[in-house]
């Protein structure tokens, strides 16, 4: 294993052991039925590309009418809620970000992107929905 991946291995393990704060708020709070389209973002605290996505692409995301479509909610991949997502394979990376078709995974995009990329790999998970 290269030394870069070695670092990423470690990187995510290590925040992955840490608590989970805010998005495992975000998973408690809607409990209510919601839309039957949404975007879930896979996090852990301390992402410093879970943080970049927030920063760079989260208000883009929210005013967009693909975000109004699929309304975002943010889960920290600690949280034992998790199970309950319908997911169909486990999350390897943070940010991963699921589509969810009435609690069922239409598509996935594991890891972060640029703007444009992101957008594009959206509408192909709304086409169709």
């Amino acid at each position: 294993m290269s030394k870069v991946a070695w670092l990423f291995v470690f990187w995510v393990g290590v925040l992955a052991a840490m608590p989970p704060t805010d998005a495992a708020r975000d998973l408690q709070t809607s409990a209510a039925p919601g839309p039957s389209l949404q975007l879930i973002v896979l996090e852990v605290d301390g992402c410093i590309y879970c943080d970049v996505f927030r920063r760079r692409l989260l208000a883009a995301y929210q005013s967009s009418k693909q975000g109004k479509r699929a309304p975002i909610r943010f889960v920290n991949i600690n949280d034992p809620a998790l199970g309950d997502l319908g997911l169909t394979q486990p999350v390897g990376i943070v940010p991963t970000f699921i589509m969810l078709e009435n609690n069922q995974e239409i598509g996935r995009i594991p890891g972060l992107m640029g703007h444009q990329d992101f957008f594009r790999a959206i509408d192909y998970m709304l086409i169709g929905h």
